[in-house]
C-alpha cells in the first residue's frame, strides 16, 4: 500500500473475524481497536494478534479516524451497527451472513447510497479458498466450454456445546440457507457472472436436534441464474467426528466441455489438507493442489477499493444481491419436519 489503511473491529461473536483480521492485516492495513461487549472475547483477539487497543464503548471506534470497522457480531445486528458504522464515513467489513431479513438489506443499501461507503461481506467460502479462485480461471479461459450448472455441498460440524445461545436462535442467527448457505449463492453469481437469478425451490429441517426447536440442521435450495445457470446446493451440520476437518466442502462447476470439482478443505481418507482441484476437459483429466500457489488478493483489493473508488474485490450491487437471494431462500424454505419433534 502507498496510503495508510487503518481499521478496527466491532463485535466478536463468530470467530470468522480472526481469518478477517488476518487477511487486513496481511494485506497492510494496520488494526487500531477492538471493541466487544464481553470483555474476553476482546482480550483473546488482541492476544492471538499482539496489536490494536481494547476500548470500551462503540462510540470510541466511531469517533477515531479509522478508514473501516470490521464485525463478526450476532448476525441479526450486523445491518444496525454497519449503517452507525457508514454514517460515521467510515468504511464496513461483515461476516456472512450480513443481514436476517430483507428489512435490514433495504436499510443499508439506502445506507450506502445516501454516504457513498463501501458494505463488504467476507463470503469467505470463495474469497479465501485458493482452489476456488484458480477455478475461476480456468472457467474464464474457456477450458470447460460454457459453465451451465454449479452443485454445492456446505456441510458443517456442530460442535453444540461450544455454540453461544444466539447460535440457535434463528431470529438471530437468520436461518441455514440465510447462514451457512449464502456462501453457496454468491459463488453461484460469481461463476455465472450473474447480477440476477430466481430461487426455484429450497427446503429446510430439524432432523435430529428437537431440543433446539425452530433452528435447523439441514437445508438445501435450486436457483437459476436470468443468463439460464443452474444452482442446487445442499447444507448442514452433519460433518461426522470421523472427518479430520469441520467439513467437506465441495463446488463442481459443470461445463459444455468439462467440470471442475473443487474440494476445498479436504479429500477425505487421503490427506486432511485441502486446496484441491479436479479438472476433466475433453483432452484429459487433471488433479491440482492450488494450496500456496494462488494467493488471497481479496483484502488487498478491498483496501485499494475503499480508498480509490473502485470495486475490484466485489461489486456493492453483487454483495448485496447475494445477501437478498439468501434471505429469499430462506422464507420461501418448504420445512421437512415439525419444530421440536424429532424425525
Amino acid at each position: 500500500m502507498t496510503v495508510p489503511f487503518a481499521f478496527s473491529v466491532a463485535g466478536l461473536d463468530h470467530p470468522h473475524i480472526y481469518s478477517m483480521v488476518q487477511g487486513l492485516l496481511d494485506a497492510g492495513a494496520q488494526l487500531m481497536h477492538i471493541y466487544d461487549r464481553n470483555l474476553d472475547q476482546a482480550s483473546a483477539l488482541q492476544q492471538k494478534f499482539r496489536t490494536g487497543k481494547i476500548v470500551s464503548e462503540l462510540s470510541q471506534i466511531l469517533q477515531s479516524e479509522v478508514d473501516l470497522v470490521a464485525t463478526s457480531i450476532v448476525p441479526s445486528e450486523r445491518g444496525a451497527l454497519g449503517i452507525r458504522v457508514l454514517e460515521h464515513e467510515k468504511h464496513f467489513l461483515s461476516a456472512k451472513a450480513p443481514f436476517t431479513t430483507m428489512a435490514q438489506l433495504h436499510a443499508a443499501e439506502e445506507a450506502v447510497r445516501r454516504t457513498g461507503k463501501k458494505w463488504a461481506v467476507f463470503y469467505s467460502e470463495r474469497l479465501a479458498v485458493e482452489a476456488a479462485l484458480l477455478a475461476d480461471n480456468i472457467l474464464q479461459e474457456g477450458l470447460i466450454g460454457d459453465l451451465f450448472q454449479l452443485t454445492g455441498s456446505g456441510p458443517h460440524r456442530l460442535q453444540a456445546d461450544t455454540r453461544p445461545n444466539w447460535f440457535f436462535d434463528p431470529v438471530k442467527n437468520g436461518g441455514i440457507l440465510c447462514d451457512i448457505g449464502s456462501h453457496q449463492i454468491e459463488q453461484l453469481l460469481h461463476y455465472a457472472r450473474s447480477k440476477e437469478a430466481e430461487v426455484l425451490h429450497s427446503k429446510v429441517a430439524n432432523y435430529t436436534h428437537p431440543q433446539y426447536g425452530a433452528w435447523q440442521d439441514f437445508g438445501d435450495a435450486t436457483l437459476v441464474t436470468n443468463t439460464g445457470v443452474s444452482q442446487y446446493f445442499r447444507v448442514d451440520w452433519f460433518t461426522p467426528d470421523g472427518l479430520r476437518v469441520w467439513g467437506d466442502g465441495r463446488t463442481v462447476l459443470h461445463g459444455t466441455n468439462g467440470f471442475v470439482e473443487l474440494r476445498k478443505y479436504t479429500d477425505v481418507a487421503r490427506t486432511a489438507e485441502g486446496e484441491h482441484l479436479y479438472v476433466v476437459t475433453d483432452q484429459e483429466e487433471v488433479y491440482f493442489s492450488a494450496k500456496g500457489k494462488v494467493g488471497i488478493s481479496y483484502f488487498k483489493q478491498l483496501i485499494t477499493d475503499c480508498q480509490q473508488g473502485t470495486e475490484s474485490a466485489m461489486s456493492q450491487e453483487h454483495t448485496f444481491r447475494a445477501a437478498a437471494l439468501a434471505i429469499q431462500a430462506q422464507e420461501q424454505a418448504i420445512s421437512l419436519t415439525k419444530v421440536g419433534e424429532k424425525r
